[in-house]
């Protein structure tokens, strides 16, 4: 056996009949023992670089090739090009086809050729060789050559020009699968998955990747075309193409077989991105944590991103936002992707990183950018970057900086719809509905059919108690667009405001003092107020003052309930209520008043009180009353700066008449997200008549000045939740007719809760130091104020 060579041993010809069944493993074992031996001759060798290539292993197969390659049988140099070009292995492909045709002229290996040179970039030669090859080509060997020019076309990028080809020559041969493969291949570059379908359709046995990849992309065509459907048509059809991709999408994901992971992988990419377009957000945070380790696009973190900015999750936002900016930076998308991402920052309180990534967006995007033909011409990105800057600015209370950039931006551009729909929303922010009213109807004018005008409009008839307008628009925004995020929150907002409402007010005294504004040991106001009906509503209420003094045996006490109506409109509010005394004296009362806002600056108003709660409360011991009126008046600059003027005169039962004038300055020095700085300026007056009977504190005339300055810092946030802590500080001067002028001096700390706009807690303690004829007093207070929407 040992002087038999091997290619005629009855075990080595077994053995590679086996391997021609698929069963390589003997047959090259057989070789490559004796290759160990002595080197491979003739046939042999073929057989062993054939039989690596049978086994998976192209790259030792090339890697043992020899040259020159005079020896090898044209079947093996033909199956090494191949594997050549499967392996990337371009240049070495190139050099075998090449070989090969120096031995004969075939159409085949010319095919092979022409695409390894077009694999390798060498298209002007793919081309040429093509050209030479269809001038002495036999009839019989059109076919391949028809092929391989097609795919060089693809290859070359010239998709459209390969379109062309390639139904051109659908009719010389309409049962050609690969030539319809490729047809296939052009029509999914070119996005027309539904043409691909259908050349698919034309085949007995089609190729079950091509097809599952022609349905990915008309499924994925669909969810496009959905997107756009929903940005021009409203009421509830505007989701039927979205819809349909959903179902479709679906059914391929039901469909995939078995460790299909490359395409299970893209069914719930492109999942992920329809689930967030129809607004299901919960769902597509519930596939996305449900495949841990998911390989996804760009497109699919970005909108697996989106999902969870929309359930108010920033935190888990932030981190896909940025990978799908690294994992595709030039993407169209990538600007709307980064400005999601500043949000979600914001969102999280990360203000530094709010102001890090726009400081990289201002860099990364020119205001002046070039074409592909050289023409410069206006970036409008920058000006979408410098909006988000203003837009971000007021959302982090810098209101002022906020619209002093925005209108810089419409100098350049006045009629930008954009620019004037965001103006609006920072006039509404800075307490200028009418002036944000305006922007929105003319924003209408322009566009009758514009939704972010009428929700604009819907949000300054909330904020103006115009609460039937309010309702109107909701309900016609609710049949065009009843999904769309923003109409929820308006419609949170108004339901809120139809609820009833409970608001408390209660203090207590710590030190017992005995000035004007320490008097009482404990005082409490409460209103319960009912729905709205329109602009009214009805409310009860209950007052009570209670007080004990060292030098009245008897303590003084003023507690009344009544009831009232209220009502508010864009015009001004006003109330008017009547009161009944609850402690067994004649005590009461009756109040009506009115605030009229005529513009946006202006508050003018007057009330009057019938035994007014402003009565000394030592003066009760005596049973003295008093009536009080009042007139006011208000000019609020802007958020910023706003003034004020009040002039009052109580008029008592026992002759005393006061009157009182005062007037403050308020100034926002300082505003920003967490931290703000203001200051209130107040000057007072006051006379009263010499009514010695009093046992209340009555100087004849008194005036004092007050500076008070005010910060308060946000200590937690989430979304419209908060916490607030102030601190307070007052320095001033009282002046008293006949006792001379002493210091003034007071310290406020308190906290208040905001649970959206549901209810707010509000607590604290005051200190402070006033002269009464002449004598320092000292006073301290605890209080509490309850607001509550149930």
């Amino acid at each position: 056996m040992a002087e038999i060579p091997l290619w005629q041993q009855a075990d080595y010809v077994a053995a590679i009949l086996k391997a021609r069944a698929g069963e390589p493993a003997a047959a090259l074992a057989m070789l490559e023992n004796q290759r160990a031996r002595s080197p491979l001759q003739g046939s042999l060798f073929d057989d062993y670089l054939t039989l690596l290539c049978w086994s998976g292993r192209p790259a030792d197969a090339l890697a043992s090739l020899p040259s020159p390659h005079d020896g090898l049988r044209s079947d093996t140099l033909a199956l090494l090009a191949r594997a050549a070009r499967d392996t990337r292995r371009y240049p070495q492909a190139v050099a075998l086809y090449q070989t090969l045709l120096q031995r004969e002229n075939r159409a085949d290996w010319t095919a092979g050729l022409a695409m390894a040179q077009a694999e390798a970039g060498q298209i002007a030669d793919a081309r040429r060789t093509l050209e030479q090859a269809a001038a002495v080509a036999p009839a019989g060997d059109a076919r391949e050559l028809v092929r391989a020019r097609a795919y060089v076309l693809i290859q070359a990028g010239q998709l459209t020009e390969a379109l062309a080809y390639l139904q051109d020559r659908q009719s010389d041969y309409p049962h050609d699968t690969p030539l319809q493969n490729l047809l296939v291949e052009v029509q999914l570059r070119l996005g027309m998955p539904e043409q691909a379908l259908a050349t698919l359709r034309q085949q007995d046995h089609p190729d079950p990747v091509l097809q599952r990849q022609a349905e990915l992309d008309h499924a994925a065509t669909l969810s496009r075309w959905g997107r756009m459907q929903e940005s021009l048509q409203n009421g509830s059809g505007r989701h039927a193409q979205t819809d349909a991709a959903l179902t479709l999408n679906q059914q391929l994901l039901d469909a995939l077989p078995a460790g299909d992971s490359r395409l299970g992988n893209r069914v719930l990419d492109d999942r992920l991105q329809m689930l967030t377009q129809r607004g299901r957000f919960a769902e597509t945070i519930q596939l996305y944590q449900s495949h841990p380790g998911l390989p996804l696009s760009a497109y699919g973190l970005a909108a697996t991103a989106d999902a969870y900015l929309a359930q108010r999750q920033p935190q888990a936002a932030v981190p896909l936002y940025r990978e799908a900016i690294r994992g595709n930076p030039a993407a169209d998308e990538a600007l709307d992707w980064r400005s999601a991402l500043v949000y979600a920052l914001l969102e999280s309180n990360d203000f530094t990183g709010v102001r890090a990534e726009l400081a990289a967006m201002r860099t990364t995007t020119p205001r002046v950018r070039s074409n592909a033909a050289g023409q410069r011409s206006f970036n409008p990105d920058y000006q979408r970057v410098l909006l988000l800057d203003a837009m971000l600015a007021a959302y982090q209370d810098q209101t002022r900086a906020a619209w002093q950039q925005v209108e810089l931006l419409l100098r350049d551009a006045p009629f930008n719809t954009e620019l004037r729909q965001n103006q609006a929303a920072l006039a509404l922010q800075r307490g200028w509905p009418r002036r944000a009213g305006d922007i929105y109807r003319r924003l209408q004018v322009d566009d009758p059919a514009s939704l972010e005008a009428r929700a604009g409009l819907a949000s300054v008839a909330l904020d103006t108690w115009e609460y039937p307008q309010a309702a109107a628009i909701l309900g016609e925004l609710r049949q065009q667009r009843p999904d769309w995020t923003e109409l929820d929150k308006l419609q949170r907002s108004y339901d809120w405001s139809q609820r009833p409402e409970l608001t408390v007010e209660a203090g207590r005294d710590l030190s017992g003092g005995q000035g004007s504004s320490e008097q009482n040991a404990w005082d409490t106001l409460s209103r319960l107020y009912s729905s709205p009906f329109g602009h009214w509503r009805l409310f009860a209420q209950h007052q009570l003052q209670r007080a004990s003094y060292v030098d009245q045996p008897e303590p003084a006490s003023y507690e009344t309930g009544g009831l009232g109506l209220q009502y508010r409109s864009a015009q001004g509010s006003g109330e008017f209520g009547l009161l009944a005394g609850m402690d067994g004296q004649q005590q009461a009362g009756a109040f009506a008043g009115y605030s009229w806002t005529p513009d946006d600056q202006w508050t003018l108003g007057a009330r009057y009180e019938q035994n007014s709660a402003d009565t000394p409360l030592k003066a009760r011991l005596s049973q003295t009353r008093g009536n009080k009126a009042e007139l006011q008046a208000g000019y609020r600059v802007d958020d910023y700066r706003q003034f004020s003027l009040q002039l009052s005169q109580l008029s008592l039962s026992d002759g005393n008449l006061r009157q009182s004038l005062g007037g403050g300055w308020t100034e926002r020095w300082h505003s920003g997200p967490l931290y703000k700085l203001d200051s209130t300026l107040w000057l007072a007056a006051s006379h009263n008549r010499d009514t010695p009977s009093a046992l209340y504190f009555n100087p004849r005339s008194d005036s004092e000045a007050d500076l008070t300055i005010t910060q308060d810092w946000r200590l937690w946030g989430h979304y419209d939740n908060s916490l607030h802590q102030r601190l307070g500080l007052t320095l001033g001067t009282y002046q008293q007719q006949g006792y001379g002028s002493g210091g003034v001096w007071g310290l406020m700390l308190e906290q208040e809760w905001r649970w959206g706009e549901r209810a707010s807690l509000r607590y604290g303690y005051t200190r402070v130091r006033h002269p009464y004829d002449g004598q320092a007093d000292f006073g301290s207070k605890v209080y509490l104020n309850i607001d509550w929407r149930f």
